[in-house]
């Protein structure tokens, strides 16, 4: 069983001391320390100079220790240092405004606090260095409660987002430090969230609400509203929103009445809630907070006087809830502001108490109990893993503190080495608690030695507090040391505090190796297409290293991918990579292309056989006709393969051709495919075309002792009644509306005939003497082109010449 630092934090009260008693590792001992802590719980109390003050509002000051708070009946801010014992407060200058929350900002690298005064409408900025408070009066309707503020660069307009008690108004303060002036936006939680919001939550783009039946988040830039409904339980309602590190929202479903259970929720990134209930009946929840260390929630139980964490790690009931979107635009809001100050502080020092408070786990929850009567409000985690509390029916401010220890893991916590190589696994010493003292590191074998092996392992090392601190553990094995499985123990000493971490580490010999595969051994690819193959890496013997893949032999026009290398195979396992071979250009016949697979000093490789046929699929006729089965298309394409292709002239001709063709025919097939109306159009479209084709099937076999002769004939015969058919009318309309046009045609009729005449003579030429295959396929071309270009010339030009003597004729008529 490995246990990972999340795991071990959550679990250390109630489980690692039975851990450290029992084995649970068959065929080894546990691989991590135990690590108790009932006895070793610290309570430091502090009382607040102003009596029967009411805190709430608990915030960490930017050192990360404690504290700043109001005092709803004292109506003040406070601040307690707890290094010098020294509280501080400042009477907030609106009587009896009943502060209920403060938020903490920095405003030109000092300390500012936002606070609400529910009592009298406002929300206050208060500047400490100063004494100066600038409060703002909201609306008569907006009683505000809750408040948090955005993370802001310095420099830039600090917002503040707050709830109000009643209805579901939130609202939005931004304060400019340059301008000092500050604008309020109002906006309506939407229905989904049910009226009032007890919580909320500012990120930099985002911000959380608890409402009363719902979680929401704000997008500032979009300007959208989305909610997700939460689980329903009688008597309660969510509360106290916050963002762990990992952008999970946590929230506690709370019940005032003290009748009903409580429970703590976190809504996840499937849109997934989960929830654990509060073990204690009548827990009261005022507050939640995520352990910075850790990322698990703590939690204030008032109605039961207790603080808890909770190990999210198991347990939990999951539901699903499909969230809603609303679109809202933020309404500017009155407001207006009254300055006062400076408010000078007053300063007491008060002796603190200490106790050790009881403890109990149950479930996924370990609780500590505080005095009777206590009502704790506010609980927050300080970056050393501290709880800070505030103690409202007491009139206190707490510090529950942890013993400060560490422990020591090694990942990964087993290792298998070859013979004559090295292994590696990180061991991780880690503060518990605000540790921070040098810890030596040893290593040792535990029970049985392994021979002919070494290790090194960088020592002392020092965590800072309630962080990690690693050290590279590496283990050489000999060229003949000892094989099977050993147990070695990494030990770390700090003072009295001993904790080790076991790994088992495999010393093997024999092949380490791999073989490479492909599958299918062999593609067939019609030009502009791709195909895949699949590379497989197989373990032989005990190889489990990375193999990079590479290709070779391809020819231009061809383009070899791997979805994935390096790939690395399991021991004795398999691990496969699709390999992609796209041609865009290739020339036609069979290739052979190698896959060769590398890992240090092994090579291996493997062959793929690619073949380019010269055609392809006729897929505008296929798309057209329904099927590659139909009378035309078998026509089509039995003229191409067993006619055309099988001379030099029409081959090479093909590839120009299918360039060309099958750069668009895909996407016109599949429009063809898609509309009836289209293809009854292009059935009557094709009709000439197909009929050409048949007549210059029929010269081709006037030539049966001469098919080159035949190809070219049949080429010419058919690429000028093309253009006979297909490009004469449209032409032909051109000459008749442009005189421009008609001086170009007449002045090309001569030069195409002479390019056609000498594409023919090249083309005959190149048949008796041989030349390049792409002379051969641009005098082929030449051809096809001069010949569609010509026939719809000459065609055209006396279209032309009919209709101006048809309109002579009209003239002399009439």
């Amino acid at each position: 069983m490995i246990l990972t630092v999340r795991t071990f934090w959550a679990w250390r009260p109630a489980v690692l001391l039975v851990l450290m008693l029992t084995p649970l590792m068959v065929g080894g001992p546990l691989t991590l320390s135990a690590y108790a802590l009932d006895a070793t719980s610290a309570l430091t109390e502090w009382t607040i100079p102003t009596p029967d003050s009411q805190p709430s509002g608990l915030a960490l000051d930017p050192s990360g220790k404690c504290c700043w708070f109001v005092e709803s009946r004292g109506n003040k801010v406070a601040h307690l240092d707890p290094s010098t014992n020294t509280f501080r407060e400042w009477t907030i200058p609106t009587p009896d405004s009943n502060p209920t929350s403060l938020t903490l900002t920095m405003i030109s690298g000092s300390i500012a606090v936002f606070g609400v005064e529910s009592a009298k409408h406002n929300v206050f900025l208060f500047f400490p260095d100063t004494g100066a408070f600038r409060e703002y009066t909201l609306p008569e309707d907006v009683d505000p409660q809750y408040i948090s503020t955005e993370p802001t660069p310095l420099g830039t307009a600090i917002t503040a987002w707050f709830t109000a008690q009643k209805g579901s108004s939130v609202g939005e303060i931004t304060y400019d430090p340059n301008s000092r002036v500050a604008r309020l936006y109002q906006l309506t939680l939407p229905p989904a969230a049910g009226v009032g919001a007890k919580g909320v939550h500012a990120l930099s783009e985002t911000v959380w609400f608890a409402g009363a039946t719902g979680i929401v988040k704000w997008d500032m830039q979009g300007k959208q509203f989305t909610t997700w409904s939460v689980p329903s339980h009688p008597s309660t309602q969510p509360a106290f929103v916050n963002v762990d590190a990992l952008g999970q929202v946590w929230f506690a479903s709370t019940s005032p009445s003290g009748a009903s259970s409580n429970y703590v929720a976190v809504l996840r990134s499937d849109n997934t809630f989960t929830e654990w209930q509060v073990p204690t009946v009548g827990a009261d929840v005022r507050a939640l907070s995520i352990n910075p260390r850790t990322q698990n929630p703590w939690i204030a139980e008032s109605g039961q006087d207790k603080i808890a964490n909770l190990d999210p790690s198991s347990g939990g009931i999951v539901t699903a809830s499909r969230p809603t979107t609303n679109r809202f635009d933020p309404i500017a809001g009155a407001i207006f502001t009254h300055v006062a100050g400076p408010v000078l502080p007053s300063t007491v020092t008060v002796a603190p108490e200490t106790s050790v408070p009881s403890m109990s786990s149950r479930e996924q929850f370990t609780e500590w109990t505080l005095a009777s009567g206590s009502g704790p409000v506010d609980v927050e985690l300080d970056d050393s893993g501290d709880a800070w509390i505030l103690e409202s029916s007491n009139n206190k401010v707490a510090r529950l503190s942890l013993r400060s220890d560490f422990f020591v893991e090694c990942d990964p916590s087993s290792l298998l080495i070859v013979q004559g190589i090295n292994g590696t696994s990180t061991c991780t010493v880690s503060s518990i608690d605000g540790f921070t003292s040098a810890v030596e590191l040893s290593g040792s074998w535990s029970g049985t030695e392994a021979n002919g092996v070494v290790y090194t392992l960088p020592t002392p090392v020092t965590p800072p507090p309630g962080r990690d601190v690693a050290s590279t553990l590496i283990i050489s094995a000999g060229p003949i040391a000892s094989t099977g499985t050993f147990t070695f123990q990494v030990t770390g000493r700090s003072g009295s505090l001993t904790h080790v971490a076991n790994l088992a580490v495999t010393i093997a010999s024999g092949v380490a190796d791999f073989a490479i595969m492909a599958s299918p051994t062999s593609l067939s690819i019609p030009p502009g297409a791709s195909a895949i193959s699949t590379i497989t890496i197989q373990s032989l013997g005990v190889f489990f290293s990375p193999v990079d893949l590479t290709s070779s032999g391809q020819p231009d026009g061809m383009t070899v991918v791997f979805g994935t290398t390096p790939i690395t195979p399991p021991i004795d396992g398999t691990v496969s990579s699709p390999v992609t071979v796209t041609l865009s250009g290739a020339p036609t016949g069979t290739h052979t292309i190698t896959i060769t697979g590398i890992s240090g000093s092994l090579i291996h490789s493997t062959t793929i056989t690619i073949e380019i046929p010269g055609t392809g699929p006729c897929l505008i006729a296929t798309a057209t006709y329904g099927s590659e089965l139909s009378d035309e298309v078998q026509f089509l394409r039995n003229f191409r393969d067993r006619s055309i292709m099988k001379t030099v002239a029409g081959s090479n001709f093909m590839v120009a051709f299918n360039a060309f063709y099958y750069s668009f025919s895909p996407t016109v097939a599949q429009f063809i495919r898609e509309h009836q109306i289209v293809r009854t159009v292009m059935k009557f479209a094709l009709y000439p075309l197909i009929g050409v084709l048949r007549i210059g099937a029929a010269v081709f076999d006037l030539f049966p002792m001469n098919h080159e002769a035949g190809a070219v004939a049949s080429g010419l015969l058919v690429s000028s009644l093309i253009g006979l058919v297909y490009l004469t009318v449209p032409l032909t309309v051109v000459l008749v509306y442009s005189s421009r046009a008609r001086r170009i045609a007449r002045r090309s009729q001569v030069p195409t005939v002479a390019v056609l005449f000498s594409a023919i003579a090249a083309v005959a030429f190149i048949i008796v003497l041989g030349a390049p295959a792409v002379v051969t396929m641009a005098a082929a071309s030449t051809i096809v082109l001069a010949g569609l270009a010509a026939s719809a010339l000459f065609a055209s030009q006396v279209m032309v010449a009919i209709a101006a003597q048809t309109r002579i004729r009209k003239r002399i008529g009439g």
